[in-house]
């Protein structure tokens, strides 16, 4: 059968031996932080873009330029005390229609393999009641293969053994299951349907646990978390609401 997905390349870049780490909006916005979060701060380029007939016809303007809702960056190798990692980076900005969440995670699992990526990270956040005061959110961890359960504990994240995980990273975690490729799937526990750059910043320290030749510091996404909650959440009490309905859906 032929997919609707095109994956477009506009850098060919040797991915041998990287990390796709991918990034859809959930709850709290978790997988579309961290991948910005790492775009950002690593310097990632931008190498190809995901596409397809069925996708919205949206376009997100960055910086004046309009850029595909769907992309892929990535840098060049890093390594520190004989450990060498490069990252891949998909980043989401909006939510795939439930029909095509399969096909577009076969095909991307299919193009990472293709490129030689030996691992797949999967960030998602998901609902948790609130915390005590000074009770820091959760992560936990769950794993495709028995290769890649050693991942969970090396990434300081609590064991997920019951329940049910749909989405982008419940597809990731059954494809990976089928072809024995070795995806890692982090939840992170949100209290509130708001943007939670705290949550995601639990997750940052998770994947700085696992990339052992990159260091990243989520300190800088900590000290803009409350003002980010703050002004998603008026905007959310402001907005009409056909419009407020699909903020967590497109971001803009």
């Amino acid at each position: 059968m032929n997919s609707s997905i095109d994956i477009h390349e506009i850098v060919e870049k040797d991915l041998r031996g990287s990390v796709l780490i991918v990034g859809f909006p959930s709850v709290g916005l978790i997988g579309t932080i961290v991948a910005n979060f790492l775009i950002n701060t690593l310097k990632l380029k931008q190498i190809g873009i995901i596409d397809s007939f069925k996708f919205p016809a949206i376009t997100v303007i960055k910086a004046g330029e309009p850029h595909n809702p769907l992309r892929l960056y990535s840098g060049e190798q890093l390594c520190k005390d004989g450990t060498c990692n490069q990252v891949v980076v998909c980043v989401s900005e909006f939510t795939p229609p439930a029909e095509m969440i399969k096909e577009l995670v076969s095909s991307l699992a299919n193009w990472a393999v293709k490129k030689g990526c030996t691992k797949i990270i999967s960030a998602e956040g998901f609902s948790a009641p609130p915390k005590d005061d000074g009770e820091s959110n959760d992560v936990y961890g769950i794993a495709s293969t028995a290769g890649a359960r050693p991942w969970i504990e090396e990434a300081k994240v609590k064991p997920f053994t019951f329940g049910t995980v749909g989405g982008i990273t419940g597809a990731f975690l059954n494809d990976g299951k089928i072809r024995n490729l070795n995806v890692l799937g982090l939840l992170a526990e949100v209290s509130e349907e708001v943007p939670d750059a705290k949550a995601a910043a639990n997750v940052i320290k998770a994947i700085d646990e696992l990339l052992l030749a990159i260091e990243l510091d989520p300190k800088p996404l900590l000290k803009e978390a409350e003002s980010l909650e703050k002004e998603v959440q008026n905007v959310q009490e402001q907005a009409p609401p056909e419009i407020s309905s699909s903020i967590s859906r497109y971001i803009g």
